[in-house]
């Protein structure tokens, strides 16, 4: 046996003590780690969004493949699923923006048309803009493949990526004649209602200053659409553009934050609790929750697969040429083994505890941090391992602006003895030091 062949049955024991073995038994709770698949497509959108990597690498990351190879492979992934008993719980469908494709659509609907019959049936996630309710065509498509999908017992779940009628300046269309006016969100909020699907804006340093705003006008939208007002989804864009002033400004909004969902609780402490543990704080503000993952974004939990070459990678934001784990090897249409590529840094990222990264292992807040993401850290400083300076500054500045409004409110060591783990007692010294530092009575 040669190292390429030592190499290729490595990679397919790894695949099969994980992601397949929780795919043949997937009620069992232990494998819940492995229960996903990311089926990517292409990087193709029609915004241009100023943070988006996909707008500055996109063809690097996800080469383009002509649709009836892209489809012919997600065909013989499926029936590789069906041939050997896999069931995975979860797939995600991953674009620039799938929706407004036929591409995207089509795959959407072959694997909803797969598992019409299947014993068991996965959910389906799909990341989206929301555009797609401006192409009349596909909007109608969409809604056809939806029926269907509620017709088989299929759960196909969007989640719109808009960042609000404040920020929409930040995610321009590539092309003139689309507009996201108020009829537009309406629109757009209507049809969330009507599916029970959910938002997860992006907060990027550009704009930050018009985030109070913006949050306000969420609510104001989910108030009017009778949507639950803590199912927002608030994640930080983690690139290197972050300067001191924006960093501030993102503490400033944290605080308002903080207190707008105290009020919103009645400034009831139990509610508070329950906000932040059980309803997740809308994301940002529940840095007391630990993750039972190394990384806590989904590289390791989900096998991520472009269907144009049947490649295996750790993420679609990793999926760089060098950092290919490897391939499906197919013949006579049929998946026969894998070919490995680069699986020593596969296994390095699936094995990661982000903790002990360089500069974090020593970082005061190496259990709180919810760290870097790994393909902006490359494409920032050549490495996926290593921090970006301006964003460990933000990650620094969000625990302190979060602990000092729930010290303002009299909820930060309730919190602490509630979570009662390594980051609360984190969070306390951290926010102790913040007041020696700066002197606070």
């Amino acid at each position: 046996m040669n190292f390429q062949e030592e190499n290729d049955k490595l990679l397919w024991n790894i695949l099969d003590t994980t992601f397949f073995r929780a795919w043949r038994e997937p009620n069992k709770l232990e494998h819940e780690n492995w229960n996903k698949v990311e089926l990517i497509i292409n990087s193709i959108c029609n915004l241009k969004c100023k943070y988006c990597y996909l707008a500055k690498y996109g063809e690097e990351l996800i080469p383009s493949s002509p649709k009836t190879k892209v489809l012919k492979n997600l065909s013989i992934f499926l029936n590789f699923l069906r041939e050997n008993d896999l069931h995975p719980k979860s797939f995600e469908i991953f674009s620039g923006e799938p929706l407004v494709q036929d591409i995207g659509l089509s795959v959407l609907e072959q694997v909803v048309d797969f598992y019409k019959d299947e014993r068991i049936k996965p959910s389906i996630t799909i990341p989206t803009n929301g555009t797609v309710l401006l192409y009349p065509k596909k909007f109608k498509r969409l809604k056809e493949i939806l029926r269907k999908s509620e017709e088989y017992s299929l759960r196909v779940f969007l989640s719109f990526s808009i960042d609000g009628k404040y920020c929409e300046s930040n995610r321009p269309f590539r092309v003139r004649g689309k507009v996201r006016d108020d009829k537009y969100y309406d629109r757009l909020f209507q049809f969330a209602k009507e599916h029970n699907y959910s938002f997860h804006p992006m907060i990027y340093s550009e704009k930050i200053e018009t985030w109070k705003d913006n949050f306000l006008w969420f609510q104001s939208m989910y108030e009017k659409y009778k949507i639950p007002w803590w199912w927002l989804y608030l994640l930080e864009v983690r690139n290197p553009e972050w300067s001191t002033h924006q960093i501030i400004e993102f503490m400033k909004f944290l605080n308002f934050l903080v207190k707008w969902s105290w009020n919103k609780c009645n400034r009831d402490p139990q509610k508070f609790v329950d906000f932040i543990f059980k309803l997740r704080g809308f994301n940002i503000l529940n840095i007391f929750s630990t993750c039972g993952r190394g990384m806590p974004c989904s590289i390791q939990s989900t096998l991520h697969l472009r269907l144009g070459d049947l490649a295996i990678v750790p993420c679609h934001r990793t999926s760089y040429p060098a950092f290919i784990a490897g391939y499906f090897k197919v013949k006579d249409n049929k998946i026969v083994g894998v070919k490995a590529h680069n699986i020593e840094t596969y296994l390095t990222i699936l094995t990661l505890d982000n903790r002990n990264l360089p500069l974090c292992e020593n970082c005061m807040i190496r259990n709180t941090c919810s760290k870097g993401c790994l393909g902006s850290q490359y494409e920032t400083t050549g490495d996926l391992f290593s921090p970006i300076p301006t964003v460990c500054l933000l990650e620094h500045a969000k625990v302190i602006a979060i602990a000092e409004a729930l010290d303002e409110i009299g909820m930060l060591e309730r919190l602490i003895r509630v979570a009662s783990n390594i980051r609360s007692r984190e969070i306390k010294r951290m926010y102790e030091r913040w007041k020696e530092i700066v002197k606070k009575p």
